[in-house]
């Protein structure tokens, strides 16, 4: 018999979020414009829980552009109008993130 782990309240009430955030999201990539299938953090969770279901922070993007984004400290630095939007919000995370001093 497998076990199902139940999950806490408190990441019920995150999980909640963050599915509301997740509908109300464009359906089209923010970066190339064709239909997006992934929601993507501009600041990844695991450095940045307290943005975890921050509006701001969740955008669509395709599977490619989500994948370069993530893992590609070059493209990542291409993408101007998404660094701009955490420089709005967290400097020092925009600045660390995107390694904006050589941009």
């Amino acid at each position: 018999m497998v076990k199902i782990r139940k999950v806490s309240k408190k990441q019920e009430a995150l999980n909640n979020e963050m599915n509301k955030i997740k509908r109300e999201l464009p359906d089209r990539c923010c970066i190339c414009g064709s239909p997006a299938v992934d929601p993507a953090h501009l600041l990844p969770r695991s450095m940045y829980p307290e943005y975890y279901t921050a509006k701001w922070n969740v955008v669509p993007m395709c599977r490619e552009h989500h994948r370069l984004y993530d893992n590609d400290i070059e493209f990542r630095k291409q993408q101007k109008k998404l660094y701009k939007i955490v420089l709005e919000h967290d400097e020092c995370a925009a600045h660390r993130y995107f390694k904006s001093y050589e941009l």
